[in-house]
């Protein structure tokens, strides 16, 4: 579940379960003030609250083939 949202978030939010000494408690912001990332990520974010509510946390299948393949596919970039 956790990699499925890092997956979402495009890379903008680290995990400490990735860290050399593991902290799996831990989140942070993985990019700088201003990052062209972080922007997209804000108006996605963004887009969750202002939709029809069918987007964002609870509204999707994080077992879903697609989701769990591009979860993988995040994991290993991120290693």
């Amino acid at each position: 579940m956790v990699r499925d949202i890092l997956a979402e978030l495009d890379g903008v939010v680290r995990w400490g379960g990735d860290f050399t000494a593991a902290k799996e408690s831990h989140f942070e912001i993985g990019v700088k003030p201003g990052h062209p990332r972080l922007k997209g990520v804000v108006r996605k974010i963004l887009g969750w609250e202002e939709g029809p509510g069918d987007q964002g946390a609870g509204a999707t299948d994080a077992f879903d083939p697609e989701r769990r393949g591009r979860a993988r596919s995040f994991a290993r970039r991120a290693a």
